[in-house]
């Protein structure tokens, strides 16, 4: 017996290929969308991300630290002596001489300006004086100049020694009157021989603010 159209069964078959062929087309179009996403232009310009969030060792590493000064003020690289009596604020390696005036003013101190040298400058100095190279303890006085210059103290003044038969290396604080005295010749104390102590003084203002006897081995 004959029908008029499709049979039931062909219908569901040509409805269940469209909806394929649909599908087919519109996971082409999601597959190129996301292409075009990832390889267009303006990802190819744009730094990655990620990379730009942290930046390279290079550009995080702190400055290497400067090398460590010397425990003590450093010497003058030149050990030639300045040509004025009065020298400018500073720190300078002495050796004490004697104490001066204070009647109508500050007490003045009297000092004999040296050098105090290590490493490779002391050897260099040592050199060339015709003397024993590497120096000795691994330091090295100049003092080619015995002139006496002076300075006058400061109303507030420090001053570090190391008493004689400490068997110590490290100075401790000094009583004001004490040093003075021991600078006058006064009075006895326990302050090592002016001629074989030598010292750091520090001049601000154009007096004298500390001194601190440098340890000799």
């Amino acid at each position: 017996m004959s029908t008029n159209g499709a049979s039931p069964k062909a219908t569901r078959d040509r409805r269940t290929s469209y909806v394929v062929a649909l599908a087919i087309v519109i996971a082409l179009f999601v597959f190129l969308g996301g292409y075009l996403l990832g390889h267009g232009p303006d990802r190819a310009a744009t730094p990655d991300a990620t990379a730009s969030a942290f930046p390279s060792p290079s550009e995080t590493a702190p400055p290497e630290p400067s090398a460590s000064a010397s425990l003590e003020p450093t010497a003058s690289p030149s050990t030639t002596e300045p040509g004025s009596d009065t020298l400018p604020d500073d720190t300078y390696f002495v050796q004490l001489s004697d104490l001066q005036g204070g009647e109508d003013g500050p007490p003045v101190i009297a000092y004999d300006l040296a050098y105090f040298l290590t490493g490779e400058q002391a050897d260099q100095e040592a050199a060339a004086r015709g003397m024993e190279t590497p120096v000795p303890d691994g330091y090295f006085i100049v003092n080619d100049n015995d002139k006496l210059r002076t300075a006058p103290l400061a109303n507030t003044f420090s001053v570090k020694y190391i008493p004689e038969g400490s068997g110590s290396s490290s100075p401790v604080k000094a009583h004001a009157a004490q040093f003075l005295g021991w600078l006058e010749g006064s009075v006895q104390t326990d302050f090592p021989s002016k001629d074989t102590s030598w010292w750091w003084i520090t001049i601000a203002n154009g007096q004298v603010t500390h001194a601190k006897q440098q340890y000799l081995p």
